[in-house]
């Protein structure tokens, strides 16, 4: 077990959801959703697990929910519309309105072509337990209370403050590359969401790998797709 001080461990919890957000943006969202990005399938098992462990996401239902966004974007029919169903209920209750779209059909419909690979129909389908394992590991590593903090941390500013300031003020605040297309864009939270305030870009194109437009736009999701590209481990559809 190791013992630090008491401040590393928010700090870990800060960077255990950086990581999710890391992964969320370049394989759920650029590559299982928008496929304009494919990984070594390597890699993409270590994804999977990566997001298993920290988040128990099911990709399928991530997938249909951003597509029916995508859909209905700001009108009837956006599972998470700030403009329709208020800026403050989209900001703190995302997860729930989540929640509420993965179990509807209708929703579902749109991740109908998406393939699970065998690891996600075995191994992974149990969404429960992966973040239960990484709970776990925290625990065995760190301590029972340090875990609590990590896991604390983590699952609030994942939960409800990253994903939440995309869905919510994106949608809401912001600057726009491109007038007559939905969203807006953020250059502070673009970079603690990996690239993803930029989202009056992504709506403008949302097949494009890269959501930076101006010079001096960072989206750290797009370097570290080049990083993969450059070692082999990914390619640009």
């Amino acid at each position: 077990m190791m013992v630090y001080s008491v401040w590393v461990y928010p700090l870990l919890g800060v960077a255990v959801a950086e990581f999710a957000s890391l992964l969320t943006t370049v394989y759920l969202h650029r590559g299982s959703t928008h496929r304009s990005v494919i990984f070594n399938p390597t890699l993409e098992f270590f994804m999977q697990l990566g997001l298993w462990l920290t988040t128990g996401i099911n990709r399928k239902e991530w997938v249909a929910v951003h597509l029916c966004h995508h859909a209905h974007a700001d009108v009837k029919g956006d599972p998470h519309s700030p403009l329709l169903l208020g800026l403050w209920k989209v900001q703190l209750g995302n997860i729930f309105l989540y929640r509420r779209a993965a179990r509807d059909p209708k929703v579902l419909w749109y991740a109908r072509n998406l393939v699970p690979t065998f690891a996600e129909r075995t191994i992974f389908r149990h969404i429960l337990l992966g973040p239960l394992i990484g709970m776990a590991i925290l625990w065995l590593a760190f301590g029972f209370l340090p875990m609590v903090i990590i896991v604390g941390t983590h699952s609030f500013l994942y939960l409800f403050f990253l994903n939440n300031l995309i869905n919510g003020w994106c949608h809401a605040r912001g600057y726009k590359n491109f007038l007559k297309t939905v969203a807006y864009n953020n250059h502070l939270i673009a970079w603690i969401t990996m690239g993803e305030g930029f989202h009056n870009n992504h709506h403008h194109k949302p097949g494009s790998p890269s959501l930076r437009y101006r010079w001096n736009e960072v989206d750290l999701g797009w370097l570290f797709i080049k990083l993969m590209c450059a070692c082999g481990l990914a390619r640009l559809a």
